[in-house]
């Protein structure tokens, strides 16, 4: 069988890794077990995680991590599905999203904060594994702690988890070391400011309250590519001496994930689709008026978004 061999979302110097790693990389899948239509599909959550097992299991992939996201509204039976489901071969790992866990806003009976680690981290949050060779770190955005929950969708990291980065970047190799949260950086979401110019790009950006101390202890430590979801939308940006890769979503156009493929010389990240032609149709005649399809779509447009790789040539 000839497998879909993906389209270059980039080509970067970093990161780097010592043998030659595919990690696969998926976001936002909001699996619904009660709800249909919007702009995330969601009476095709089910079809498309499974579309996403199905890719990365036929492949030879190493590791997978999940930016957030994994249920519409992070009621425990969401999460039952998402598990008979999410039968990926490879050890996986995943951090929350905001709608993953409480706030004080939804009425829904919600997941607790140590059944989501205890299902979905390698021992609790923040967390840090090698996938082949790569350190992977892995935050919690998400404003709710244990008894707490959220009052906003709004990303914070706190500054027990700021200390904890700190410490365990000190231990690890910048280039090969690749840090997950589901909030954008500040550099992420100004693309809405650029892309506003020239499409009806009208939503706020839901970001981080404060990501001022994040930012630095990145900077500080130069890590190689920091992977983001939220936004639905494909995206690699530099700000503050920080990359961000923001991954598109499963849920919602373009229905896709990534591969990152990483060796000596740098990382190829390829996005493979979750769906066929008839499905994109279905979903853009269910989103074409919310702003992270549109910019989906126009970012999808001009691929590779970066090539270091041409840049050396």
């Amino acid at each position: 069988m000839t497998l879909h061999a993906g389209q270059v979302l980039a080509r970067l110097e970093r990161p780097t890794s010592p043998e030659r790693t595919r990690l696969a990389v998926c976001s936002d899948i909001h699996l619904a077990t009660d709800a249909t239509g919007t702009w995330k599909v969601f009476h095709r959550t089910e079809r498309h995680l499974q579309a996403a097992v199905d890719c990365v299991n036929e492949r030879d992939i190493d590791g997978v991590v999940i930016a957030g996201d994994l249920t519409r509204n992070g009621r425990p039976v969401e999460f039952d599905r998402f598990d008979e489901l999410a039968r990926f071969g490879p050890p996986t790992v995943a951090v929350p999203g905001n709608h993953d866990q409480p706030t004080t806003f939804d009425q829904t009976e919600s997941l607790p904060v140590s059944d989501f680690e205890a299902r979905y981290t390698p021992g609790g949050l923040p967390f840090r594994v090698r996938v082949g060779g790569l350190e992977l770190i892995g935050l919690d955005s998400h404003a709710a702690r244990p008894g707490s929950p959220a009052e906003s969708w709004a990303g914070r990291v706190d500054a027990e988890t700021i200390v904890w980065l700190d410490e365990t970047l000190e231990q690890t190799d910048a280039d090969e070391t690749v840090v997950t949260i589901h909030h954008n950086l500040p550099a992420t979401g100004a693309l809405y400011e650029r892309w506003g110019e020239v499409l009806p790009v009208m939503d706020e950006v839901p970001g981080f309250t404060n990501p001022e101390p994040l930012l630095e202890i990145l900077r500080d430590h130069d890590v190689a590519l920091v992977i983001t979801g939220h936004l639905h939308f494909p995206a690699i940006e530099d700000g503050d001496g920080v990359r961000e890769l923001t991954v598109p979503a499963v849920s919602s156009f373009p229905h896709a994930l990534l591969v990152l493929e990483v060796g000596p010389e740098g990382t190829v990240i390829r996005q493979l689709p979750l769906t066929d032609g008839d499905g994109m149709v279905e979903s853009i005649a269910h989103g074409y008026e919310k702003d992270r399809v549109l910019l989906s779509a126009a970012q999808g447009a001009t691929y590779p978004l970066v090539d270091e790789f041409e840049e050396q040539r």
